[in-house]
């Protein structure tokens, strides 16, 4: 007769640290430990914020803020894109582990966020940044997370965003529906990038935007677009140079529209930008004129094309494949 231990379930186990329950466990979270035990069952694995965030029902956000929270502990390692648990993170040839990862060279991860001690210290020496975080939880409509709070101070202190820029930007994110901690950093990164540090520089800028979102919210009706989500760069300044830059009538826009999809069989930002860069620098600007020079005798095919230029004479035909290759805004 043999005898053996009926394991089950228990068959199939992984290793939690001692620290979660010694030191953690009173503090953090629901979505907080769902996270962190997910990252160690998955340990060694390559994951993503939207991959996690799908397996426990949570939002990408609400993952992002737990695995903050659990990096200031020093129970995770992140290396800007992956997410790891530190234990899993070993180096090449069994080097011992380095306590601070080596970050990806992007504008979101060219600084830390600030731990808890660091950030309590300066919120207890400045007013302005306590008022600037209670503003941000009024306008954003929810307590601020570690993960929030440490975001908002990496832009005050380490990107040097002042507190009243910082609440313009913030103002504006709700106000267009990007009212998440991660467009926030996306944006401030890009305001301290292009030197925006005043509330006159901050106000010109919301106007830029402004501009942007009208034009793309014309034209995506126009055309007939659904939007989902914000558009993007591309789609922004496509836009504003059609309808403020090169200044297209609607039927204009529409038969470009109409011509790009019977071409291509669907919307092509470059093809329709092609198409509308020919007839700007041809001084194309009504539909009367547009067919009246597609009337007119064409040069000869053999005619020959200087190897630098896109049009050989102010009536030749177009090559739109070079067109697109020499779009302005790549998608």
């Amino acid at each position: 007769m043999s005898i053996h231990i009926n394991l089950g379930q228990w068959n199939t186990i992984f290793a939690v640290p001692s620290a979660l329950v010694d030191r953690h466990l009173k503090l953090s979270t629901e979505a907080q430990l769902k996270v962190l035990l997910y990252l160690l069952r998955h340990a060694g694995e390559e994951l993503v914020a939207s991959d996690v965030a799908a397996a426990l029902g949570y939002a990408e956000d609400e993952v992002l803020n737990a695995v903050e929270f659990w990096t200031q502990r020093e129970l995770l390692l992140s290396d800007g894109g992956e997410l790891s648990s530190k234990a899993s993170i070993q180096q090449q040839d069994d080097a011992p582990l380095s306590p601070e990862p080596t970050p990806h060279k992007t504008a979101a991860s060219r600084a830390r966020r600030p731990d808890s001690s660091y950030v309590a210290a300066l919120l207890s020496r400045d007013a302005n940044l306590s008022g600037l975080l209670e503003e941000a939880q009024t306008a954003l409509g929810k307590p601020l997370s570690p993960g929030d709070t440490a975001t908002l101070v990496m832009l005050y202190d380490t990107f040097g965003l002042p507190c009243e820029v910082l609440a313009m930007l913030i103002h504006y994110a709700v106000d267009t529906g990007s009212g998440n901690m991660r467009a926030i950093e996306r944006m401030g990164i890009s305001w301290s990038d292009k030197g925006i540090y005043t509330v006159d520089e901050a106000e010109r800028e919301i106007v830029r935007l402004s501009s942007c979102d009208r034009a793309w919210k014309h034209v995506s009706s126009l055309f007939g677009i659904r939007s989902v989500g914000r558009p993007t760069r591309s789609q922004l300044e496509h836009a504003v140079r059609w309808t403020s830059d090169w200044a297209f009538s609607d039927e204009m826009l529409t038969e470009a529209y109409e011509r790009c999809v019977d071409t291509k069989g669907e919307f092509n930002i470059r093809y329709l930008n092609g198409i509308l860069s020919r007839w700007h620098e041809k001084g194309i600007r009504s539909l009367d004129t547009l067919f009246e020079y597609e009337q007119q005798p064409k040069k000869s095919k053999n005619a020959k094309k200087s190897s630098s230029a896109i049009y050989s004479s102010k009536n030749a035909s177009y090559d739109i494949k070079l067109l697109e290759q020499q779009s302005l805004f790549d998608e």
